[in-house]
């Protein structure tokens, strides 16, 4: 009974080639192709080049998976034995025809590939661009770092050198050398901050502060810049509102004034407004809204997608000063803090930033 079930279910599926230690064919059944005797059996097919290499290694045997045949108009995919043989055997071939098996798997194969090979592109590209990422937050913090010295030398002394006597041209001078000194202390404390928060490095701080005294502080930096463009500076805070809150003042602070200050470089005339309200509140915590309204230049629908990028400026006009980090800075600190921030605009009748900030209640 076995030996006819051999011969219906296995007969034209195997193929025994017998080879001498040269690799010559001897004999060969023939039940799968019809191979040539007295020739190499790497003339049957290049694969078979392994095999010569592997004959004197006496009392083994090798199985190699999938080989595709392609001979004499045969094609078949099979799984090949190897015998190496011994001093006294002949090495030899088993065939075994698996092509049915093969092509029914084949596409199921080939999905299961391309989804590793994609995954494994999409891994390389992420490794690329973290390697991208930490290589340029470290250069910007070394060069940021490298540029702080002689910008603290030149500010002490312009600040010297202006309590000097000087004639009211030389003045105009260095008031201009300071106002530039300064924008580029700005731009490297921007740079500072991008590398600290890309490489996780910035950390939010909660202890108490006075609401209060923060936005008194704020406005005394922000109100007379918007007076020297002779814009409209309105202020409105809700009445209510608790001062004594727990969180980080300084980003809250440093939000504020990008925002402010974003707005003010971006409106030639008209208003700024800056609100305060209650968002949320429980005996806990509060979440407080600020608003910064202008009626500057605003941004078209098709900018919208870059305005928290870095380095992205929306603005092209040369006389309006900056490397585009502010917004994105806002954005990522307003994250950091967990809280979120939207905004509007039209092209030419300006914008309006809405940031909205968890804080808790100091008791």
């Amino acid at each position: 009974m076995f030996e006819k079930i051999r011969n219906k279910y296995l007969y034209n599926k195997t193929q025994i080639v017998v080879l001498n230690k040269q690799g010559m064919v001897l004999k060969s059944d023939d039940l799968l192709f019809e191979i040539p005797k007295k020739t190499s059996i790497t003339s049957f097919h290049p694969f078979f080049e392994t095999i010569i290499s592997l004959i004197d290694l006496e009392y083994s045997e090798f199985t190699f998976n999938c080989i595709h045949i392609d001979f004499n108009t045969v094609k078949k995919s099979i799984d090949v034995i190897f015998n190496s043989g011994s001093t006294t055997e002949n090495p030899f071939l088993i065939f075994i025809d698996f092509t049915d098996h093969y092509n029914n798997f084949q596409s199921i194969a080939q999905e299961k590939n391309e989804s590793v090979l994609s995954f494994h592109l999409s891994e390389l590209k992420n490794q690329q661009l973290e390697s991208e990422k930490n290589f340029k937050n470290k250069f910007l913090a070394n060069v940021s770092h490298d540029l702080k010295t002689p910008i603290w030398g030149l500010k002490f002394f312009l600040n010297f050198l202006e309590k000097t006597e000087l004639t009211e041209q030389q003045l105009d001078y260095v008031k201009t050398l300071k106002e530039t000194n300064n924008h580029i202390h700005h731009l490297v404390e921007d740079l500072l901050d991008l590398s600290k928060i890309e490489s996780g490095q910035m950390n939010i701080v909660n202890e108490p502060f006075s609401l209060k005294e923060g936005i008194n502080n704020l406005l005394n930096i922000v109100k007379p810049k918007a007076e020297e463009k002779k814009l409209e500076f309105k202020t409105f805070i809700q009445d209510d509102i608790i001062d004594n809150l727990i969180g980080d003042k300084i980003r809250l602070n440093q939000i504020l004034i990008n925002l402010i200050d974003n707005s003010i470089k971006f409106t030639k005339k008209g208003f700024i407004t800056f609100e305060i309200n209650y968002k949320e509140a429980n005996q806990d915590f509060i979440v407080l809204q600020f608003i910064v309204k202008d009626s500057g230049s605003g941004f078209s629908t098709s900018q919208k997608s870059d305005v928290f990028k870095s380095f992205k400026k929306l603005h092209t006009s040369k006389k309006i000063e900056g490397l585009g980090l502010g917004l994105s800075i806002v954005s990522n600190l307003v994250e950091l803090m967990n809280g979120s921030i939207d905004y509007q605009s039209e092209l030419g009748k300006g914008t309006t930033f809405e940031v909205n900030l968890p804080f808790e209640i100091a008791k």
